[in-house]
């Protein structure tokens, strides 16, 4: 599969060594640090559930955007969804792409690291900052979230 962004040979979750990858089955891109989920991949069940009921927001009423999903190669759609505080209060919304077609999604580091370590620069180590970002999403995945 190929990084969306960058055209980048993306490495898969089967080829993690980290259970957030394996688990939730997060493939990243080694040169932009983004993240591909896909539900079918996840060996959690709560993260396919969460993942699946996601997707129900991108069969409509949402923008195309000229990404082609690297699992189907539909045009992917975007939509902003903010996830809840253990408090309830609400994080800063996030922009995800996904695949009216399949449930995958794709979550660009930039948008992440707002969330994860606002105001700091991302690590230069693109595997450390994948870790950093895969172990966020895994916290964020737990969460309640509202889809806008």
């Amino acid at each position: 599969m190929l990084c969306p962004r960058d055209g980048s040979k993306l490495v898969a979750h089967t080829e993690q060594t980290r259970s957030a990858f394996i688990d939730h089955g997060i493939s990243h891109c080694p040169t932009c640090s983004g993240m591909l989920l896909n539900a079918e991949a996840a060996a959690n069940s709560m993260t396919e559930g969460k993942l699946k009921k996601m997707h129900e927001a991108f069969s409509s009423d949402c923008e195309e955007v000229d990404l082609d999903c690297p699992c189907c190669s539909s045009k992917m759609r975007v939509r902003n969804i903010i996830f809840k505080r253990i408090n309830g209060t609400d994080m800063e919304p996030i922009e995800i792409d996904g695949c009216p077609e399949c449930n995958t999604f794709w979550f660009d580091a930039g948008e992440l690291q707002r969330i994860v370590n606002p105001g700091n620069e991302p690590y230069e180590d693109t595997r450390v900052e994948s870790t950093a970002l895969a172990l966020a999403l895994e916290v964020l995945l737990q969460l309640p979230f509202i889809i806008l």
